[in-house]
């Protein structure tokens, strides 16, 4: 039997928390963690509130708190014991990317790409996760390891294959990192996609789940996407902010209209953001609608703050 509307099964679950289904049953049947549906069939079926309150309760795990002491907790205490530790953990642990822990890691991620073994990619990213604040992860394990996997593959060195198999592992991996981000009902919201003919989306998924773990809700739309549907969307989604990715082509003669018309489109309140290796190609036409080119992650994380405090001090002011 299908699964109903707004119901997951428990391989669901345990892709978008990181909990194995055998924690998934210790925490339901010891600790009443949540207390799933079940079909005729028997199988458990979960709510998007209970995906929501098993990823806080694993993420406030991973500082070491038992999870006897989280679970009478409401979501809003654990999302700010969750804030407190990680802002701890970053100050005390303080890891570079020539940080031991961090070789290590990047190690490992492309030995398991050289040898085709995408259970071993996503164990080592994901491990990585659970040890090292999310933002490090990104800017100091995937983002390198997207990198390095660019430049072997436009070498020669890597088989195109390994490159699917890493990225699409990559994907899924960023896709789970973003569904652990606490989210507040109240914060802002930004859609993030890549313009018209440009299909290279991990650039895009990087920023969602920078957002995501900033404190922004995100609308991600996937690739390829034209001005005028890109607007639609942030209209749908009472938006704030727009961010997008280009990568390849960077000799596209239309994509300087496209980024032109989105600001036809686009109310002017809207921040528009642009990013990816190819962004600098184009950016004549992103200075012209007042939009903001940005070079790093970090860049991406600072522009997000500066505007959530605007937003802030908006409201405030009506």
């Amino acid at each position: 039997m299908p699964v109903s509307p707004g119901r997951h099964p428990v391989r669901i679950v345990a892709q978008r928390t990181g909990l194995t289904p055998d924690v998934l049953r210790a925490w339901e049947r010891r600790y009443k963690a949540v207390t799933p549906t079940r079909s005729p069939g028997g199988q458990r079926h979960y709510s998007d509130a209970d995906i929501e309150r098993l990823a806080l309760l694993a993420r406030a795990s991973r500082s070491g708190r038992q999870i006897g002491q989280l679970v009478p907790l409401p979501n809003e205490e654990l999302a700010r014991l969750i804030e407190g530790d990680e802002r701890e953990s970053r100050e005390r642990v303080g890891l570079g990317p020539d940080h031991p822990a961090v070789e290590s890691y990047l190690s490992s991620a492309l030995m398991a790409v050289e040898e085709f073994d995408a259970h071993k990619l996503e164990q080592t990213l994901r491990s990585a996760v659970l040890r090292m604040p999310v933002d490090e992860v990104l800017d100091q394990v995937i983002a390198p390891l997207l990198f390095t996997i660019g430049s072997l593959w436009h070498q020669g060195r890597l088989r195109p294959a390994n490159e699917h198999l890493a990225t699409t592992t990559i994907r899924r991996v960023l896709v789970w990192m973003a569904d652990l981000s606490v989210r507040d009902t109240g914060a802002p919201v930004i859609v993030v996609g890549t313009p018209a003919n440009q299909l290279h989306e991990l650039g895009a998924m990087l920023a969602a789940t920078t957002a995501a773990g900033n404190g922004w809700r995100v609308a991600y739309l996937g690739p390829n996407l034209p001005a005028d549907e890109l607007a639609r969307a942030c209209a749908h989604a009472k938006a704030s902010a727009l961010a997008l990715s280009i990568v390849y082509p960077t000799d596209d003669p239309d994509l300087a209209e496209e980024i032109r018309a989105l600001r036809k489109h686009l109310p002017p309140q809207i921040g528009v953001v642009f990013g990816g290796s190819g962004a600098g190609h184009y950016a004549d036409a992103i200075k012209e609608i007042g939009a903001e080119h940005l070079s790093s992650l970090a860049g991406m994380r600072q522009w997000l703050r500066v505007r959530a405090v605007s937003l802030l001090s908006g409201r405030a002011a009506r």
